[in-house]
């Protein structure tokens, strides 16, 4: 596989975008892009599962999703390929905020809305659980248990934190790791079956 992190790359530069019109716009971006249960289930804006994966509240929530990002992209976009890379992303992010919306109506928070990449860079840290325990040695300095503590410490710290939306990076972490299982057995497959 090549080194290039197009998807990645593309990724990083839509939510660069994406930040710098919101800064402009007066909130209108966040009016119609953030996803509540709201939102979602009465309004029927069912858009906002991707929308709000595009929005960052501030520039330290923009740098941080877009350094980790940017970190994962170089690791996972070469082993598992743009397409690959790029719909793990996706799914991871869409799931995230599919169990995000149902764990705030399981605490009664129909309205809150959020918005941010994290879903899907949890997401991008399952797959690369995934890629640890499938392909061991072609990731040399990436082990399941390193990746793990890191998981368990990020979840953990921002535990508490009324901003951070936890349920989406649990549930990324977990709609993550389920499609880089999937990934790497249909590899797997591809390259000893035919």
């Amino acid at each position: 596989m090549n080194n290039k992190w197009y998807a990645s790359g593309f990724i990083i530069v839509i939510n660069i975008i994406l930040f710098l019109l919101c800064t402009f716009d007066g909130g209108m971006l966040y009016n119609i892009g953030g996803i509540s249960p709201y939102s979602f289930f009465e309004e029927k804006e069912y858009y906002r599962l991707v929308s709000s994966m595009f929005l960052h509240g501030d520039i330290q929530h923009l740098v941080n999703n877009m350094l980790l990002l940017f970190g994962l992209g170089l690791m996972i976009e070469k082993e598992i390929g743009h397409l690959a890379f790029a719909a793990a992303y996706m799914v991871s992010g869409i799931g995230g905020n599919i169990i995000s919306l149902f764990f705030k109506i399981h605490i009664g928070e129909w309205y809150v809305e959020s918005i941010g990449a994290s879903g899907a860079v949890f997401g991008l840290i399952g797959v690369l659980l995934m890629l640890a325990l499938f392909l061991r040695g072609r990731l040399p300095n990436v082990t399941p248990i390193r990746i793990l503590i890191v998981i368990a410490y990020s979840i953990y710290s921002n535990w508490g934190n009324g901003r951070i939306d936890n349920a989406a990076h649990f549930g990324g972490v977990i709609v993550g790791a389920t499609a880089g299982a999937a990934i790497c057995l249909i590899k797997h497959y591809i390259t000893y079956k035919l």
